[in-house]
This record gives structure tokens, sequence and C-alpha cells, in this order.
């Protein structure tokens, strides 16, 4: 599963859902409430005052402290399941608080008001896992583990470097970009329409989003054309011919066309694929 939640009493724990939650593939996040807690991060104990959130980069080893009898939750995720644009992806890798470079662990005091929201959060995310299936389940488990991240970041210490939460200038534009594609991807799939709407050459543009992102203009703009025609081909009842007019193509053979080149699978065949 891409996503997952614990509620940690350290001995009452079972050791294999605390190992699920740190596999190397996933972002965890420790959510502190009233007492505070301890457990083992990478072999040593760790006390944690109350009311923190605790950001633990891809690939450090924690366990539950089997001394342990204070209650938290423990939110793991992978990136596949955050990252749903360009734009959630940017801001995940360049959020220096999942960064093992910075650090193995980052603890960042919020409000004592969040005790409520912690257990709101604890249901509504367990509610989302028994109910993986349903769109509008990985749709909430989604929106509140991004909310949590999001609060992380408001509450983050070290605020020293605007790359923190991505506010140098330049990566202000490179995610203006991100959000203008995904408003227009449908009608404009020319580099120079988001050029102009940023009022910069196309040559900036572009070294803009090879430096922040590693990948050119067009290959973001078709990263997201091919996001959108996958979630139209599985989640929509429209034909392929109307999924390529939703999308801009007054020919359903250039649709295919691209998507075929994209990912090896005709859109007829992406969705058969899906249902089995």
């Amino acid at each position: 599963m891409e996503f997952g939640v614990q509620r940690v009493i350290g001995v009452a724990q079972e050791p294999s859902e605390v190992t699920d939650a740190t596999a190397k593939e996933n972002y965890v996040v420790l959510f502190v409430s009233k007492g505070g807690c301890s457990m083992r991060i990478n072999k040593q104990i760790t006390e944690i005052e109350e009311y923190c959130l605790v950001l633990i980069p891809r690939g450090i080893k924690i366990e539950a402290n089997p001394d342990e009898s204070r209650p938290f939750l423990i939110i793991y995720f992978s990136e596949s399941f955050f990252a749903r644009t360009a734009v959630d992806t940017a801001f995940l890798r360049n959020f220096k608080s999942f960064n093992t470079n910075e650090y193995n662990y980052h603890v960042l005091r919020v409000p004592m008001e969040y005790a409520t929201y912690y257990e709101f959060v604890g249901m509504q995310l367990k509610l989302s896992k028994q109910n993986y299936n349903l769109a509008i389940y990985r749709d909430l488990a989604h929106n509140i583990v991004k909310q949590i991240v999001l609060l992380a970041a408001i509450y983050a210490e070290d605020r020293q470097s605007d790359e923190l939460v991505g506010q140098s200038e330049d990566i202000k534009l490179v995610r203006r970009f991100q959000e203008l594609v995904e408003q227009y991807v449908k009608k404009e799939k020319r580099v120079a329409f988001y050029a102009e709407e940023l009022n910069i050459a196309t040559k900036k543009l572009t070294n803009l989003t090879k430096e922040v992102l590693g990948a050119t203009p067009k290959e973001l703009i078709t990263e997201e054309l091919l996001r959108v025609s996958k979630k139209l081909i599985s989640e929509s009842s429209l034909s392929i011919k109307q999924i390529a007019w939703e999308l801009g193509y007054a020919d359903v053979n250039n649709f295919s066309t691209f998507f075929l080149k994209e990912t090896a699978l005709t859109p007829t065949e992406y969705r058969k694929r899906l249902l089995g």
C-alpha cells in the first residue's frame, strides 16, 4: 500500500507494522500529541516532546521503544502516493526536512490546539486505509497527508533557507509554470505559450526547469498531459475519441500515437488492462 497509519504504543505494537512504515521507499511523519513519546531512531532511544511533528526521510531506521507506554501516530507514504502532480513532486524533493543530507529526523513544534486534529487525522486515515479501493477515500487520504506535510512546512524551524518551502524566485517561477500547465495543458501544449504567460523567454524557462526539476518544460508538459490522460481513461466513462477531444486533439489517432509513445500501450489497451 502507498500509505498507512498506525497508533504506536511501545511493546504493544506489532513489529511488522513499524517495519512496513519504514520501508526504504516511504517518508514517515510521527504525530506526537499530549505527553510526548519516545522511540528508537537509528538504534538510539529518542525522546520527543509533546505537540510535535517528527519528519523522517526515506531510509532512516525507526523502531518502537518496548518500554514506552505513551501512544503516538506514525504516518507513512511513498512519493508516488504524495506526488499526484509535478508541483507535488517538486515540493517533496525540495523539502529539506525530508532530505537525508540535511536530517536523520526533524522535530517541529506545533500549537497544542492540534491535539484535536491529531484524533481527527488518526480516525480519517484509518477509515481511508480500510476503504482504499474506493477513489473518494484515496483522495481523502492524499489530502490529509498533504495537509500534514504542508503543516510541517509552515512550522518548520529552519527558516533561514527559502528552499525549505521552495520560495526562491526561481522556484516560484517554476512552480507557477507547473500550475499553469495543470490549468491549461488540455488546450495548450506549446512551451512558448507558458513562457509568454510568465513573461520570460523560452530559453530562460528551459534553464529554470532543468535546474530546479532536472527536466525541460516540454518533458513536464508531457508528464502532466500523460497523467491527465491516464486519469480520464481509468476514471471516466468517456470513449477514447471523447477523451482525445477533451485533451485538445482533433484527431483521435494523434492522441493514440502520443499515448503509445509514452506508455507502449494504446489508450484502449491501457483501459483493458485496468479492467483486468
